[in-house]
């Protein structure tokens, strides 16, 4: 529960606040540079309370610095308000590239989260056909919805008044959490069409001595 308020204080308020507070007298640039230090004082704290760093983190920060940097060197406000898009592109594009490897990632995610289960998703990986293509759409639902979230912050960074977009940007990222429950509506749609759904997240069937 600590945590979550934190995250929301340091993700979303205190970016807020520090944006609309600052904007007039320091200027758009500086109050959106000033206002990307409390979600990477976050990430910190998170690395430091579990003791490692991972690759969302690094890209939250080297995402930071370089909007920090890009600002240093003559950047306009509207480069930062994209910044976004910096971590929703890559993120999808790399979904999606995963379709051409053995084993697309959403398929390897899932392994890893359900270790119980890696013995049969091997199996069913290996000689089931509709296994394999309710993986590779459920990847294309995932990495198509990164794009769009992408697209979006673009077309509201470029767009919109600078004013309003950091607002917006919050409520975006509100629905980008709600769009991950979301998709996981698919996931198990197609799983349960591919027949497998059961044997994936059901109940083992009872032994009887």
């Amino acid at each position: 529960m600590i945590n979550r308020v934190r995250s929301v204080v340091l993700d979303v308020a205190a970016p807020l606040a520090l944006f609309y507070g600052l904007r007039s007298a320091t200027g758009d640039t500086t109050a959106l540079v000033v206002s990307m230090t409390p979600p990477a004082l976050n990430v910190v704290l998170t690395a430091v309370r579990q003791r490692r760093l991972d690759a969302l983190a690094v890209a939250v920060l080297a995402g930071t610095a370089l909007g920090a940097v890009a600002a240093l060197l003559g950047g306009g406000p509207r480069e930062l308000l994209a910044r976004g898009a910096w971590f929703s592109a890559p993120a999808g594009l790399w979904t999606l590239a995963t379709l051409f490897r053995r084993q697309p990632l959403t398929f390897e995610v899932t392994r890893t989260l359900l270790p119980h289960r890696a013995t049969l998703m091997d199996r069913l990986w290996a000689t089931d056909g509709r296994f394999r293509a309710a993986w590779r759409a459920i990847t294309i639902c995932w990495g198509g919805a990164a794009l769009a979230d992408s697209a979006l912050r673009i077309v509201m960074a470029y767009t919109l008044p600078v004013a309003v977009v950091p607002a917006l940007d919050s409520v975006l990222t509100i629905v980008t959490i709600v769009t991950i429950v979301v998709l996981q509506l698919p996931t198990h749609l197609l799983l349960r069409r591919s027949g497998h759904w059961r044997s994936l997240f059901g109940r083992p069937a009872a032994t009887t001595g």
